[in-house]
């Protein structure tokens, strides 16, 4: 009984350190249609006195009612000073067979990386805009996507 105690309590602490490293965490639910001209916007601060680093990332949990294999973003990243940095990317959701890259079993959810170790220079807000990317201007099957910004190590 005190085994499965510590091992317990070593879960949880692990968990819980693990976590005290993300500088912030949100989700934007889509309600199942993201609209292209509706973009997920996502602020944090930073109030780190000297420079690091941070990485961030995109978890995305869409339904089988998604029609495609991949999935285009488009983002505006503002940082505290105004200036923006604007990215297309493009993300595989789905295998060339067909099935889901993602975990789950109707609910499909999966890891996008954005930016590993983007050099964070000055404390204050920022902010990363996020719209759908796809030439279908009302996209069905994206039920949420979330943002994770973690200290770089």
């Amino acid at each position: 009984m005190i085994r499965n105690s510590s091992l317990l309590f070593i879960l949880v602490f692990l968990l819980f350190s693990c976590e005290a490293k993300h500088y912030y965490q949100d989700t934007k639910d889509v309600k199942d249609e993201w609209k292209s001209n509706q973009p997920q916007t996502f602020t944090f601060e930073v109030n780190d006195p000297k420079p690091s680093a941070v990485n961030i990332g995109f978890v995305l949990r869409n339904n089988t009612s998604y029609e495609y294999s991949n999935l285009y973003l488009f983002t505006k990243f503002i940082d505290p000073k105004g200036n923006e940095m604007i990215d297309t990317l493009q993300y595989y959701i789905a295998n060339p067979d067909g099935s889901w890259i993602g975990k789950g079993m109707t609910t499909k959810e999966m890891m996008l990386v954005y930016r590993e170790n983007l050099p964070i220079k000055d404390s204050g807000r920022y902010q990363l805009k996020v719209w759908q990317g796809m030439r279908t201007k009302n996209l069905k099957g994206i039920e949420d996507i979330s943002l994770i910004v973690d200290k770089a190590e």
